[in-house]
């Protein structure tokens, strides 16, 4: 009688040819096994988390991601705008270029601030619109995160990541700042059973738009804790922020998200909602996203 070919895989798992040449038995035993092994690899995506993982995309491979944000109060201080801010096209390429090395280039096409009320500020004459909202692109940030040490089970993954955030947006329109940012920080990540644990330490050299000659140095930090409910879910919290010597227009941030991630149609979707604690900081909103990965060549 001809063997038939396992059925009912994932269809985001393609089998070694090892495994097609076992008998039936032991390729279902094998292929589940492969399944329930990849959980990890298939729910790896970054949205809508702001701390980042160590592990990295996979080589040859590019992560695709776009993303809408909608956060109620948002607060700018440098330019004296406050407002709701609609954060349209989060655009986000992750790239594997190694085994442990990632670049990354991040940003949103276009914000979209609905203004609520504004106040005196630095920047206020320099502000050019007529409108009660004003736009812009969002800044793009250029990085690059690479993994210096693997899981074990006694010792957790560590990894480093740094770039640097671009002046996109425009001072004129009030939702830039004009300044080049730096940023640098130590990851680190453990799986404890169904959860992973993942934390960021870093620092965060934010030029001064008040001061041209000056620069605030701020300690950057994160921590996310996700669970997977099963193979296509998971649930994440993500706290995250920075703190230090602040000036107008590099305030402390801290901020809450609480959301879900989840695969369907051969698409990662996520789902969140943000919670601001800082004076500054946006005090609510939601998060919508979706993420692919694409293969670009063999590696």
């Amino acid at each position: 009688m001809r063997r038939q070919p396992v059925t009912g895989l994932d269809p985001f798992l393609t089998l070694p040819g090892w495994l097609t040449k076992l008998p039936r038995m032991k390729r279902l035993l094998a292929a589940a096994f492969l399944i329930l092994s990849s959980q990890s690899i298939i729910l790896a995506q970054q949205r809508p988390m702001v701390t980042e993982p160590v592990h990295t995309v996979e080589p040859g491979h590019l992560r695709f991601e776009l993303g809408f944000e909608f956060l109620q109060d948002a607060v700018f201080p440098f330019s004296g705008l406050e407002g709701d801010l609609s954060r349209l096209g989060m655009l986000g390429f992750r790239l594997g270029v190694g085994k442990n090395v990632e670049l990354q280039l991040l940003g949103t096409v276009q914000n979209v601030l609905n203004i609520n009320r504004q106040f005196p500020a630095p920047n206020t004459p320099n502000l050019n619109f007529n409108d009660d909202s004003t736009s812009d692109v969002g800044d793009f940030t250029l990085a690059a995160k690479v993994r210096f040490k693997q899981e074990s089970d006694g010792s957790p993954a560590l990894g480093f990541r740094f770039g640097f955030e671009m002046p996109n947006a425009s001072n004129e329109n009030g939702l830039g700042n004009d300044e080049l940012n730096a940023f640098g920080s130590f990851l680190i990540e453990k799986r404890v059973g169904r959860a992973r644990a993942i934390g960021n330490l870093g620092v965060a050299i934010l030029g001064d738009p008040t001061d041209s000659s000056s620069q605030d140095d701020l300690f950057t930090y994160g921590a996310a804790l996700i669970f997977e409910v099963n193979d296509q879910v998971n649930l994440l919290a993500d706290l995250n922020g920075r703190a230090g010597d602040a000036g107008i227009g590099t305030e402390e941030q801290t901020h809450l998200r609480l959301g879900a991630q989840f695969k369907a149609g051969g698409l990662y979707w996520d789902v969140g909602a943000f919670f601001g604690f800082q004076d500054t900081d946006p005090d609510t909103g939601v998060i919508i996203g979706v993420s692919k990965d694409f293969k670009l060549w063999d590696f």
